[in-house]
């Protein structure tokens, strides 16, 4: 979705908007990512797709006019990860890649692994 559009109400109306090639790149990031996250959710978060655990906002998808983007949501994570991952492109938090070269799947396991192992550590600091 262009930047400046109305805000999509739902990951399928975000995806719907894009073009074919980014559209279908995103989703098969998202369905890995739902198969990797015990019981995922799916929601629209700042005017992206952003797949959800525990009911804590995980990782992010986004479209930009020259990539694609999945936004890891912990700066700590991502410097953790940035030497070990190196099959995408990063910007801080954030994985670029494009519709012809996506990230794999143990790309995406690593950072599922690290999100919710925060996720996890956080909740239980909570008493949740």
């Amino acid at each position: 979705m262009a930047r400046g559009d109305a805000p999509a109400s739902s990951v399928e109306e975000y995806l719907d908007a894009l073009p074919p090639d980014d559209a279908r790149a995103l989703r098969a990031v998202r369905d890995v990512l739902l198969e990797l996250v015990p019981d995922a959710g799916q929601v629209i978060s700042y005017q992206v797709p952003c797949v959800t655990y525990r009911r804590t906002p995980l990782v992010s998808l986004s479209q930009a006019k020259h990539h694609l983007s999945l936004h890891v949501q912990s700066p700590p994570l991502a410097r953790a990860l940035a030497a070990e991952i190196t099959d995408v492109r990063w910007s801080g938090a954030t994985l670029h890649f494009t519709a012809a070269a996506l990230p794999s799947r143990a790309t995406l396991e690593r950072v599922v692994e690290g999100r919710i192992a925060e996720v996890d550590a956080r909740l239980a600091a909570r008493g949740r």
